[in-house]
């Protein structure tokens, strides 16, 4: 195959001429393409669209793009991700178009290339061969080496890491100041130290000569690699290196907008600069554009933290008085912040979904809203589903539920189908297909019981062959649970009373612990279900508490909600926030807690206080440790989340080193090593928030 460095032909008798072969793409876009996309696909234009709207705007513009400029690659990339994300029955045509230009331009190492990244999780086999093939021909262009990387990448079936990091380097030795997302996503999880460090170096000599805003919010990407390649003892002088930049940066844009006030707070925050300093940034942020989406943002953070969510989920009147003081606070932003279509045409929305008092008067009046000004902005499926849900918990209008959950099936489809691909790990593939199962259950669910309140048991017809298809193998709980449920709720809808009650009974035996009070309440559909059949069936009082209780629960997993890990734990050397570095080996002879966690995540954070108490009581003892994994891309944001909340665990910044670990990486996450630092448990316990933490250390005893 002939290289692009070589390509010849003979003009005339005698002569040779060298032909120049078309232009391959750099590293960044031209200036104009650059423009074209900074204007006209801003997240804030096409937000402002509805969903059907911005798709085909979306994929114009960018066709628009491709035809006045062929040989760049962002528009092609940008066009690729649009489709496979949004638009996805438009994909295998996408695909066999780039394809069948590869096959018609087999020396063209772009062509080739756009065929290969089309292929990835389609046809990786083939993907693989046209990115090779793109290398062969031009070894310096950037981009095959990137979608490489993701290939080899862990958590998929072809995972190699010294092939993933291999391709990485590369794509940075030809794009050394790069801030693609996915570039720094695996730069980040599979980047050698020394590679991180060469980018930091290279990105920090290029936004030093930049004025353009957009370009100098870059500036955030940095900082998250330094912090990374930076061990903690240099934190508190990178810290200060931060904070300068962030003065240079407040003199080079005289007319900031929103966006860049958020970008300043949020630096300065990772400065670990004073609260004076970070609050003072805020009041700016809302005096200067007092209706806008960030200003509500701050606001809400502020109020969220004066009026923290009660602890106990079994106080209803706490509860109450909460929801009161959040539904109060709304009036007065709504007028306030007109900017914000969340606030203005959702919050009242999400607010009310679980209030089982809302009066249908008021109910269907926040529906009606939502779906006509806030779910035709969201991909279908989030709408549709969001408002099938209301009306099925409160019972109200069953009817409508069978319009909006009409395309149910094909969207879920398409994202099924998005999501799982060719080339995720076996772990990976049971995790999505778990949450695929979920939400087909779902679905299912909501059609049957709308069936049923309806009385038209012949609407709930579509969902048959769904409910009835085998139960996958060593699923979860929750699969297990709603798979017996709507079973349940189909035989009685067909009137075979005596099926549902046995189906309705394995699914009570499935679960692994009682319901649990949310806000106030307890609410158990299951039990209320299965409770009001036995009852048409004329069954006693006494029988139905013989019937109702569980079987003796066999393995110890069950009960717990912990189970053996899949892996072993390897050997490890991280360093904590203070300096202080952590060893496997020397570990020895403690049973060890280890928590993973981020600052971004919701649950993570609701489980920290829990672990806070635990560490404090634990702490002294020489027979147990405890240790936290932060999986932040960003380490610079933790330790001023650590003083804001006044933790004192060790936090080891590991983000490499879980994602290498795990092929399907959720979290919050607790391993459980013994005293020989083998990995004996993960999960977490079966128990109300409350016993958290006597669960968990009676666990953590046990491995001693």
């Amino acid at each position: 195959m002939r290289s692009w460095a070589a390509v010849f032909f003979i003009t005339g008798p005698g002569f040779l001429a060298a032909q120049a072969p078309p232009a391959l793409p750099g590293c960044e876009p031209a200036p104009e393409v650059r423009q074209v996309l900074e204007d006209k696909l801003a997240p804030k234009t096409l937000q402002d669209m509805r969903f059907a709207d911005r798709i085909a705007y979306r994929r114009n513009v960018l066709e628009d793009l491709i035809a006045k400029y062929p040989r760049e690659v962002e528009p092609y990339r940008r066009l690729l991700e649009a489709t496979f994300q949004d638009d996805t029955e438009h994909m295998p045509e996408l695909v066999d178009r780039y394809r069948k230009q590869a096959e018609r331009n087999p020396e063209d190492p772009l062509a080739l290339y756009r065929a290969g990244a089309a292929l990835v999780n389609r046809d990786t086999t083939m993907a693989v061969k046209y990115l090779e093939q793109a290398r062969t021909l031009a070894p310096g262009f950037a981009w095959p080496a990137l979608e490489l990387a993701g290939i080899y990448s862990p958590g998929r079936k072809r995972a190699d890491k010294p092939k993933a990091e291999a391709e990485i380097t590369a794509f940075f030795a030809a794009c050394p100041a790069s801030t693609e997302f996915w570039a720094q996503t695996r730069l980040g999880r599979i980047g050698s130290p020394e590679l991180q460090a060469r980018v930091a170096a290279a990105l920090r000599a290029r936004l030093a000569n930049e004025t353009a805003p957009e370009r100098l919010k870059d500036y955030a990407v940095l900082w998250s690699i330094e912090f990374r390649v930076r061990p903690p003892r240099e934190h508190d002088a990178l810290r200060r290196q931060v904070a300068a930049d962030l003065r240079r940066l407040e003199t080079l844009n005289p007319k900031p907008d929103a966006a860049w006030l958020v970008f300043l707070k949020d630096g300065y925050k990772q400065s670990g600069a004073a609260p004076e300093t970070v609050l003072a940034m805020e009041d700016r942020l809302i005096r200067e554009f007092p209706r806008s989406e960030e200003a509500w943002r701050v606001v809400e953070a502020r109020w969220q933290k004066a009026h923290p969510e009660p602890d106990d989920q079994s106080d209803r009147a706490a509860w109450a008085k909460y929801h009161a003081a959040y539904r109060a606070a709304l009036k007065d932003w709504i007028p306030r912040f007109t900017e914000s279509r969340e606030l203005q045409h959702e919050a009242w929305f999400y607010e009310i979904r679980e209030d089982p008092d809302v009066s249908p008067e008021v109910g269907l009046s926040i529906l009606d809203d939502y779906l006509a000004n806030a779910a035709p902005y969201q991909p279908p499926a989030i709408g549709a589903e969001n408002a099938a849900e209301f009306l099925v918990d409160h019972k109200w209008q069953p009817a409508r539920v069978f319009d909006l959950l009409r395309d149910a099936d094909r969207l879920r489809d398409q994202w099924h189908v998005r999501m799982l691909g060719d080339n995720l790990s076996a772990e990976s593939e049971d995790l999505w297909s778990a949450n695929e199962v979920i939400m087909r259950q779902s679905v299912a669910g909501n059609i049957l019981v709308a069936a049923r309140l309806a009385e038209r048991p012949e609407a709930a017809e579509r969902v048959v062959p769904y409910v009835e298809r085998e139960l996958p193998a060593n699923t979860w709980e929750i699969v297990e649970t709603r798979y017996w449920q709507n079973r349940g709720r189909l035989a009685a809808l067909e009137g075979r009373k005596a099926d549902a009650l046995a189906y309705y009974q394995k699914a009570l035996a499935a679960r692994k612990k009682p319901v649990q009070p949310f806000e106030g309440r307890v609410r158990d559909d299951l039990t209320d279900e299965a409770r009001a059949l036995w009852n048409q069936l004329g069954g006693t009082e006494s029988a139905w508490n013989l019937w109702i209780k569980p079987p003796a629960r066999i393995q110890q997993t069950q009960e717990t909600g912990w189970k053996a890990p899949a892996k072993t734990m390897p050997a490890f050397e991280l360093t904590d926030l203070s300096g202080r570095v952590w060893r496997l080996k020397e570990l020895a002879g403690r049973a060890v807690l280890i928590n993973v966690w981020a600052t971004w995540c919701g649950p993570c954070k609701a489980e920290l206080p829990h672990l806070q108490q635990l560490y404090d009581q634990v702490k002294s003892r020489n027979d147990l440790q405890i240790l936290t994994l932060s999986i932040d891309e960003d380490p610079g944001a933790v330790a001023p989340f650590m003083k804001e909340h006044a933790y004192t665990f060790p936090v080891l910044p590991a983000q490499s080193f879980v994602t290498g670990l795990l092929d399907a990486v959720y979290i919050p996450q607790n391993w459980i090593l013994d005293t020989k630092g083998a990995w004996k448990w993960t999960g977490a316990p079966s128990v109300p928030d409350a016993q958290w933490k006597e669960a968990v250390l009676k666990q953590l005893e046990s491995a001693r």
